[in-house]
């Protein structure tokens, strides 16, 4: 429905508001039956990642394909910017949500335990020193102000989130 109000906005016709309306339990069952077995309901919101976002992408790009060809078997005549607009407005809502709320309940606890915590100083920016340094900014104790290296290259870059000094 997003997809058709953009689509006419300001006003959405009336011939369209009830194409839309009979077509909408098609594409809700069609989209439910495709998140369900990409399994976009079992994952923990405060733990998206990057696996996350690429099933929403296979599942969305699924129903791309999957909604205009019900569509026609169904002879809906659904306007083309309608088909085009639907997969971007679930991809911006369904990744960008996850990735709101995983942002805000990550600075939420940083920012509560900011100022409890100890400040400590990382050698090194190899695999394990970003190993470390994630694991130490979920830590309630250690707080990382900062990672030392020789290397020049490395000297003033960021490392998930603190900065390299020399």
């Amino acid at each position: 429905l997003g997809a058709y109000w953009l689509r006419f906005t300001p006003e959405l016709p009336d011939h369209y508001m009830d194409q839309a309306v009979n077509a909408l339990p098609w594409v809700v069952l069609v989209h439910a039956i495709l998140f369900w077995s990409f399994g976009l309901y079992r994952g923990i919101w405060r733990y998206a990642s990057l696996p996350d976002l690429r099933r929403i992408l296979l599942a969305v790009g699924t129903a791309a394909v999957a909604v205009p060809t019900l569509m026609f078997m169904l002879q809906f005549a659904v306007p083309r910017g309608v088909l085009i607009m639907n997969p971007i407005l679930l991809l911006l809502i369904m990744g960008g949500s996850r990735v709101a709320y995983r942002a805000w309940k990550e600075r939420m606890v940083a920012g509560l335990l900011t100022a409890e915590r100890e400040p400590v100083l990382v050698l090194g920016t190899g695999e394990a020193a970003v190993n470390l340094v994630k694991d130490l900014a979920r830590s309630s104790q250690w707080r990382v102000v900062g990672v030392l290296d020789d290397d020049p290259a490395m000297i003033g870059r960021q490392l998930h989130g603190a900065s390299v000094l020399g």
